[in-house]
């Protein structure tokens, strides 16, 4: 006997779950090891799900190659941690990597948000990156190259 899930059809938004699935097939969790081109689509300080630490959150998306339009991803949480001073350095770093007039500095969580979102803002659409990707690492993604678009 099959089950009757006509009630369930008619109570989702089909469009939604359409753009769920597709993001769910652009993640990067297949994409292999490897150095890609990337465009810089998200970069901001956000909070955990569990308990609403901050952390920083980067995506990029693939720009050439075998896995264009895929997704990579970098989450590195900045309180809380064992060392949370080398988290944040290591934050600073990737930042320092981009050039912008608006230099990386920590001076609160707040103003960290503020500082992290000004340098997004002078690079995005403007710049491409060359990383090392390895979703098994620590740093997940290396920045080895910016390139001005």
């Amino acid at each position: 006997m099959a089950v009757d899930f006509s009630a369930l059809d008619e109570a989702i938004n089909q469009a939604e779950l359409d753009k769920s699935i597709q993001s769910a097939k652009n993640n990067a969790n297949d994409v292999p090891k490897g150095t890609y081109i990337c465009s810089i689509e998200k970069m901001e300080i956000g909070a955990t799900k569990k308990d609403q630490r901050p952390m920083f959150i980067m995506q990029l998306k693939i720009e050439e190659g075998e896995h264009t339009k895929r997704n990579l991803f970098m989450n590195r949480v900045i309180y809380g941690t064992k060392n949370d001073g080398s988290m944040i350095q290591s934050v600073i770093t990737i930042l320092e990597k981009f050039e912008t007039e608006t230099k990386p500095a920590f001076h609160g969580y707040n103003s960290f948000v503020d500082n992290v979102a000004d340098i997004y803002e002078e690079i995005q659409g403007k710049i491409e990156v060359e990383v090392d990707w390895d979703k098994d690492a620590f740093n997940s993604i290396s920045i080895k190259e910016v390139y001005d678009l």
